[in-house]
């Protein structure tokens, strides 16, 4: 249900993107994570989900911008190339590429998930495989589908072998911690860990957010953004807000204390239906500040 991209005006988190340090973009989902890479100038792309099709939608999407050679022609491989095409292209890219592109099952996937798929969060794909139809319509100013500078990045990436796709439980710390670890051995710091609204309710929750935060801040610089999402309009599943905490907040914080912000920006961005980009906060961190210091003058 996850693979079509549910927030449609992601333009909204521009002004958390452009504070980026242009590190690795490591993220969850499908498009966001593409599209948070290209706007936010990544040197590297590390999709990290607990869903499979997630992953699988990840190689074969590097796969097509790898082989494509323009614009224009990755938009066909993607909407209506054959799968004779596919196979053809595999010739021009990488080893672990071109088996993707050879694989029937990628196609049959790519043709039943992406193309045919226009019915899951209020025709989602449909609006992404076709240009914004007004300057602030759905996926405005971040579809790299329809945007050379942000297609040319991405291909640039995928040319270079720097989107890398890794199954991932945020609550599982030695998991976590081995794709971290290989980041930092080949040379990638953390630029936007982008987790969605995995802090949510529904999904792992303010607890398991505080604790991989924590986790990720071993290897954050003092300008790595942890960014996430929280529902702007609860009669609505495609606006939302945008938030994030630097590296530079969180390094050294418990995880409980973590937490307890992610709660009340929350609870804070529940209050106030306008859609926000925040970083910081601080009506959460430096409250947090303030509490600290009282309860400990000598901190």
């Amino acid at each position: 249900m996850y693979l079509p991209p549910n927030e449609q005006y992601p333009a909204v988190a521009l002004p958390i993107w452009r504070q980026s340090n242009h590190e690795a973009y490591v993220s969850v989902g499908t498009e966001r994570s593409f599209m948070g890479a290209a706007v936010a100038r990544a040197e590297a792309l590390v999709v990290v989900d607990y869903d499979p099709e997630v992953i699988q939608f990840a190689a074969i999407n590097r796969a097509l911008l790898a082989a494509s050679h323009s614009r224009e022609d990755y938009i066909v491989l993607r909407l209506t190339a054959t799968a004779e095409i596919w196979a053809q292209r595999a010739a021009e890219v990488g080893h672990e590429d071109g088996r993707t592109l050879l694989d029937q099952s990628s196609w049959s996937f790519w043709k039943k998930s992406v193309r045919e798929n226009t019915k899951a969060w209020s025709g989602a794909f449909e609006h992404f495989n076709r240009p914004a139809n007004k300057v602030d319509g759905p996926f405005a100013q971040t579809n790299y589908m329809f945007a050379d500078q942000l297609y040319e990045h991405l291909r640039t990436l995928a040319k270079r072998g720097c989107i890398w796709t890794r199954l991932l439980d945020h609550r599982d710390e030695k998991m976590l911690t081995k794709v971290c670890d290989e980041m930092y051995t080949s040379g990638l710091k953390l630029g936007v860990v982008d987790t969605s609204n995995v802090p949510g309710e529904w999904e792992g929750g303010a607890a398991a957010a505080g604790k991989y935060v924590s986790w990720f801040s071993r290897w954050a610089v003092a300008n790595t953004l942890f960014l996430s999402t929280e529902p702007a309009n609860q009669q609505s599943a495609s606006h939302w807000s945008y938030f994030a905490f630097t590296g530079k907040a969180v390094r050294g914080r418990s995880a409980e204390r973590i937490q307890r912000w992610y709660e009340e920006e929350i609870a804070k961005l529940r209050a106030d239906p306008r859609t926000l980009a925040l970083v910081d906060d601080p009506d959460v961190v430096a409250k947090g500040e303030h509490v600290a210091t009282t309860r400990n003058p000598g901190h």
